[in-house]
């Protein structure tokens, strides 16, 4: 049990990381090749806010996975975007950044960690203690 407690802490962490090193390098991506327009949400869901701008060129774009940081969007919002011109599928609203996902990132480490050190405590061998 003690073994599955300091993975299951370990995994959180690990996947903490890659989600702010993934939205970081995605920012990264967007701000070497940066392209801007106004976009108009057309859905709004728990997790994500699709929309859908013109990217330059006739090309009218509805990216997959919708636009990055979509905190306090609503439907049929027109926002100002930034995305990379080479792939307008990474789309930000304009003014964000990967510091965004810093909290929500972290906060599944910061509940699971304690939960598991305290699992790693309770599965720990009970050595008696001899009276003299």
């Amino acid at each position: 049990m003690r073994v599955v407690a300091v993975v299951v802490a370990t995994f959180s962490l690990l996947v903490a990381v890659l989600i702010l090193l993934a939205t970081f390098i995605n920012d990264q991506r967007i701000d070497q090749d940066m392209g801007s327009s106004t976009a108009t949400v057309t859905e709004v869901t728990g997790r994500r806010a699709a929309v859908e701008f013109d990217a330059g060129g006739g090309r009218h774009v509805r990216p997959a996975t919708g636009v990055f940081y979509p905190t306090g969007l609503v439907e049929g919002q027109r926002v100002q975007v930034e995305f990379r011109r080479a792939n307008p599928d990474l789309v930000r609203v304009s003014g964000r950044s990967w510091t965004i996902a810093v909290v929500p990132a972290l906060s599944v480490p910061a509940v699971v960690i304690p939960l598991a050190g305290l699992v790693y405590v309770a599965a720990s061998p009970r050595v008696p203690r001899k009276s003299p």
